[in-house]
């Protein structure tokens, strides 16, 4: 063996000896000069973290979708980004400060060329925009637009909680939107992300003033719970719950439970929500209406009137893995209070009324063809009386009829249904849909006056990859 190792380090010897002028002649000339050059390159084209410390992550969406409706007025094809989830991306960040706490943020953006609940059937302006037939500017309603969507900080302790700070989802947003059965892009439990900004087509052949999301959420803000500046707080998952509380600006806080959970197969997401807002910036609608005196029949209170808005949003969505069948349901229910009744030394009249909906949907969600589950469903939803808070002229009669100016009755009421499929591909973290939504009012005002309000058919069809 001695004899061996002596032969082989001989042989390695002589090989590096026979070789070491060549190889140096290579090692330091073009090769390591491309090289380094080639590593400036990358340097200067890759995105790069701060420091090392701070794990980031880039992630996002590209959604668009074809839009057809037909009003019984008129009907039409835009192209636009559904608001139900548009076109987005975001980045975040999280370090371990210990074994049991860490820190992180996010920075969420918004972008699109023009968003689904922006288009309706004119521009707004002109003499279109209450009577006549439709300027073909409505497919551009919310152009070239961008929102920072959410910005915020948080420390979290694996045993005591969360605590996050700054602009975007309080505990109790998003609640109704609560989904297993992955047919987000086709229909969301909050209807009116996709037609808010639509025209309500009167049975007279003219447009209202109102659109069809003043039916779905008034002038108070929507069921979500908006995104706003906060401080909140969330306890760790205990047995599947999980609870918080949030204060925002505007005299705004909530309270929220959730639950998730799987047993023998039947998986299970639920949520509660209570939320109180008792601060309102002159928006419109916030008004008292004096009945008699000086001031009577106009609008006096256009700034901060005393008004508190309480509401109570829920969901449950349940899903049988095996089959994929699935059932999903959402409520909501708003109490408005403006105590207000004397502005200016004019006496006004207390608006105190409530608003509630509920929304139904279910299906069978199933991976039938190996590239990702194919979702079939049908939905169902009824939506009264937050049209009272609008404060708007909800129907606008053919000239020289006698417009009626008022603002929504508690007897109103909204309904829609719809029916649709989606394709997901899992392989590209893409999804396809095609959907149908049919949206119906009963309204006292638009019974009697201009011979009701026409029904709005909408058929889409789109796509949505993620990064």
């Amino acid at each position: 063996m001695t004899t061996l190792s002596r032969i082989s380090m001989a042989a390695v010897a002589a090989l590096i000896v026979g070789m070491g002028p060549a190889s140096a002649a290579d090692l330091g000339g073009n090769c390591c000069a491309d090289l380094e050059e080639r590593v400036a390159e990358l340097e200067a084209t890759t995105a790069r973290k701060g420091n090392r410390k701070v794990s980031v992550t880039i992630s996002g969406q590209i959604s668009q979708q074809l839009l057809f409706w037909d009003d019984g007025v008129s009907k039409d094809v835009y192209i636009s980004g559904p608001t139900s989830s548009n076109s987005r991306w975001r980045i975040t960040g999280s370090a371990k400060i210990s074994p049991e706490i860490t820190a992180g943020f996010m920075y969420e953006f918004e972008a699109f060329g023009s968003s689904s609940a922006s288009q309706n059937q004119m521009n707004g302006t002109g003499p279109s925009n209450t009577v006549g037939t439709p300027n073909n500017f409505g497919d551009d309603g919310g152009a070239t637009s961008a929102n920072l969507r959410q910005h915020w900080a948080y420390v979290e302790h694996s045993r005591l909680g969360r605590v996050e700070m700054g602009f975007g989802a309080t505990e109790a947003n998003n609640i109704i939107l609560i989904d297993l059965s992955g047919k987000g892009m086709a229909a969301s439990n909050d209807v009116r992300l996709h037609n808010s900004s639509m025209r309500i087509a009167q049975g007279n052949g003219q447009y209202s003033g109102a659109t069809w999301g003043t039916y779905f959420q008034g002038g108070s803000g929507d069921w979500l719970n908006e995104r706003s500046d906060h401080i909140s707080y969330r306890t760790p998952t205990i047995a599947g719950f999980t609870l918080g509380a949030s204060f925002a600006e505007d005299n705004y806080w909530d309270v929220a439970m959730r639950y998730a959970g799987e047993f023998n197969g039947i998986r299970i997401a639920a949520g509660l929500g209570y939320s109180v807002r008792s601060e309102y910036n002159n928006p419109t609608g916030e008004a008292s209406m004096p009945t008699t005196g000086a001031g009577a029949g106009t609008i006096v209170c256009t700034v901060n009137c005393d008004k508190e808005l309480r509401q109570l949003v829920g969901a449950l969505s349940v899903r049988h893995m095996p089959t994929g069948l699935f059932f999903t349901g959402a409520f909501g229910d708003r109490d408005y209070e403006n105590t207000q009744t004397t502005v200016g030394g004019v006496a006004g009249t207390a608006r105190d009324f409530s608003a509630s909906f509920f929304y139904l949907s279910g299906g069978v969600a199933r991976n039938f063809f190996g590239i990702g589950d194919t979702v079939m469903y049908g939905e169902y939803s009824e939506w009264k009386g937050a049209s009272q808070d609008t404060g708007i002229t909800t129907v606008s009669g053919p000239t020289g009829a006698g417009n009626v100016s008022a603002a929504g009755l508690s007897g109103d009421k909204l309904t829609h249904w719809g029916v649709g499929i989606v394709q997901n591909v899992d392989a590209a973290a893409m999804e396809f849909w095609l959907a149908y939504k049919n949206y119906s009012l009963d309204s006292a005002q638009f019974n009697a006056t201009v011979g009701g309000a026409e029904d709005l058919h909408m058929f889409t069809a789109g796509t949505r990859i993620r990064f």
